[in-house]
């Protein structure tokens, strides 16, 4: 073990507790196969930490001073620490502390005092994970560096074709670059934001590709209806760069840099700092290099005059800011037409020069869009074990849906005592839970939905276009329907089982963040409750939109095709004529062979109101004479709980079984007038053609 007196040199684990016994431990267990150095403190840790950076940190949550919960979030402020997974140490073995843990960003958690197999195994599977993940972030970081070798070459390529199109703009493109950049290092950006607004300035004008030549090029005055398709162009543009990631903002800088600060430009009218502020420089670098041009229908402005034109439209057509900016740089002497431009490492200064670069980069633009980025964009957004997009694709996926005004469901999914799947058959057959739970998710979304693993054994999915609280329900129950026939394949299948939360947009909130806090903790209520169900996200205190029907249901048929015993199910139930009623059925199934629909009504009270039982028993006398006055004399119904209300169709399928339930529940709405009381159905077929075994009461 190395001691944190000493040096350090090239560590594997940091290993920081004030117990000195535990120390003692730990190096027992570990020093065959890792070297250690240790901290007797928060403070400690982060000395060493300056000197050495290691594969794993092991983290004593309970420590006088700084706990482990403190040093964890001083570690997480740092950009080289906060890739390092910790691993926290605790004696307290409950799962809210593991929760805590976990929550807190902890890759894991060991519980004290050490066993060594857990210790080494856990230990072992988190720095394997690390070392892959420090190998892909270098294989990446290669090829970022490979496209970012190319890339200048490709937008240059791109610019001098959109600037080839318009024979009075030569060059124009290469110029507003030139003059954005010199405004933003005046501005004072850093050198990685100047070069960003200079490949932004590059492609402002790639929508002109949409635009015929014959407009472009026009030499009298365009109609009103050219001008028109002119003004079509950054729109055009936005559509063309609106999935780059590669150069942050570029669509910004194609969409608004014809909006004027005043809020009389195109395509939008956006006024004032809403127009974004590469838009606001690359406009005024688009008229500077348009009023210094000479075109078929003008010369070039004098100095005196493009300065006059400047503090003109001060306000109105440009920023105030930036305009007071650029004429003080006018004024000192700035000149595009005598400024060297960026390309790699030196500057562009002669036309012989540009057009060499023009036509290597043409020779590599269609392998770069066409393999090489299409291949690291997708790669960079699949999560590699379920197939389904990663966290952070997904989630910018979502934001982008939310943010052009799409309604849908948001739905949270967690695998119920996941934990105990590794715990008790090992990692792979906890990956494959995954790869069954991901099976389940993309076989139950559209093509227009979007689905992503969350990380760990969550997964979030939001329906497109989904806002009915039924159809929601439906997808819901078909997850956990399918998920339970999948896993019944596979020797952990009885261990886990899946909950859902579900926030639905516009009504739970706009924006992703909002609708994954209150997705989530309709999930955690689902996990306090029982598990393997889901809920619906409620304002009030509690989760009233709880929906266990289709558990119940599912119970009420295990007992009817005789899956259990006699002492489990009906006997148990408050309402003596439910077993007159198991009794019937249980004869029609096996005599007869009779299709048979079963439904389960639930009452709630969106006040969250749960102690004033006079308001449920009026709403299930109702419930009872609205679905007295919707059945047929051969159907059956009978309460099954204080809130529930049981009824059985025999002889039907399930589209009229529905068509039963909605018949119901309107007749409910006329009947009772509680506003506050609301009633949800859930339906399921009995197998009714293979009950050879069903017992009898």
């Amino acid at each position: 073990m190395i001691n944190g007196s000493r040096a350090v040199g090239n560590a594997d684990i940091l290993m920081v507790d004030d117990d000195r016994l535990n120390l003692a431990v730990a190096q027992k267990i570990l020093e065959k196969n890792y070297k250690v150095m240790t901290a007797r403190s928060g403070e400690e840790a982060l000395e060493l930490l300056k000197v050495c950076v290691p594969k794993l940190i092991l983290l004593d949550l309970h420590m006088p001073g700084m706990d482990g919960r403190d040093t964890m979030r001083e570690i997480q402020k740092n950009s080289v620490w906060r890739k390092i997974p910790i691993i926290f140490l605790t004696g307290d073995a409950n799962p809210e502390t593991e929760n805590e843990c976990l929550l807190l960003g902890a890759a894991d958690f060991i519980v004290k005092p050490f066993v060594p197999m857990v210790m080494q195994s856990r230990i072992s599977r988190t720095i394997e994970l690390y070392e892959l993940r420090e190998d892909l972030e270098s294989r990446l970081e290669e090829k970022t560096q490979l496209v970012e070798k190319v890339s200048l070459n490709s937008i240059m390529a791109i610019a001098n074709t959109i600037d080839a199109k318009d024979a009075y703009t030569s060059g124009h493109s290469l110029r507003v670059a030139v003059c954005s950049e010199a405004i933003a290092e005046r501005l004072g950006w850093s050198e990685e934001e100047i070069q960003n607004i200079h490949y932004i300035a590059l492609l402002h004008d790639i929508g002109k590709i949409g635009v015929p030549d014959s407009i472009l090029n026009k030499p009298t005055k365009l109609s009103k209806e050219e001008f028109d398709i002119i003004k079509k162009h950054p729109v055009i543009g936005n559509d063309i760069l609106k999935d780059i990631r590669m150069i942050k903002n570029v669509a910004d800088g194609a969409l608004y840099h014809h909006e004027r600060y005043d809020g009389k430009g195109y395509p939008y009218g956006i006024k004032g700092e809403d127009i974004p502020l590469c838009a606001r420089i690359i406009g005024i670098a688009d008229s500077y290099d348009a009023m210094t041009s000479n075109r078929i229908y003008r010369g070039k402005l004098s100095l005196e005059n493009v300065i006059a034109e400047f503090e003109n439209n001060r306000g109105t057509q440009f920023d105030p800011e930036l305009t007071d900016l650029f004429v003080g740089m006018l004024k000192e002497g700035f000149c595009v037409h005598r400024t060297g431009a960026r390309v790699g490492d030196g500057d562009v200064e002669s036309e012989e020069k540009e057009a060499e670069l023009v036509k290597e980069s043409g020779e590599l633009l269609n392998k770069i869009i066409a393999e090489y980025t299409a291949g690291i964009k997708n790669e960079a957004s699949i999560d590699a074990l379920t197939g389904l997009s990663n966290r952070s694709h997904g989630e910018t996926n979502i934001d982008m849906f939310l943010h052009n005004r799409h309604a849908g469901a948001l739905l949270m999914l967690d695998m119920d005592n996941f934990k105990a799947v590794n715990d008790t058959y090992g990692h792979i057959a906890g990956d494959n839970a995954i790869r069954t739970m991901a099976e389940v998710i993309k076989s139950n979304i559209d093509e227009k939905d979007i689905a992503f693993r969350l990380g760990g054994d969550e997964f979030v999915i939001l329906l497109a276009g989904i806002t009915e609280k039924e159809k929601i329900q439906e997808k819901c129950q078909d997850i956990i329907d399918r998920f339970k026939e999948k896993k019944s394949e596979s020797n952990w299948g009885r261990l886990v089982t899946v909950s859902i939360g579900v926030a639905v947009t516009p009504f739970d909130g706009r924006n992703y963040k909002m609708l994954y806090h209150k997705a989530d903790k309709a999930l955690y209520y689902i996990k306090k409750n029982g598990k393997n169900a889901y809920a619906f996200y409620d304002n009030g205190d509690d989760m009233t939109e709880i929906n266990r029907t289709g558990k119940d249901l599912e119970h009420i048929r295990y007992m009817i095709e005789g899956r259990m015993d006699k002492t489990d199910g009906i006997f148990q139930v408050e309402y003596e004529e439910l077993k007159t009623l198991y009794s019937y059925i249980s004869r029609c199934v096996k005599r007869d062979g009779e299709k048979v629909q079963t439904i389960l009504f639930t009452i709630s009270d969106m006040n969250n109101n749960r102690t004033d039982n006079e308001i449920f028993e009026n709403a299930m006398a109702a419930l009872e004479v609205a679905a007295a006055s919707s059945l047929r004399m051969v159907d059956i119904g009978s309460r099954y709980s204080s809130v529930q209300y049981f009824i059985i169709l025999i002889g039907t399928d399930i589209d009229n079984g529905r068509m039963v339930a909605e018949r119901v529940m309107k007749q409910f709405y006329k009947i009772h007038a509680n506003s506050n009381i609301v009633v949800s159905y859930d339906i399921q077929t009995m197998i009714s053609g293979t009950n050879q075994n069903i017992k009898k009461l």
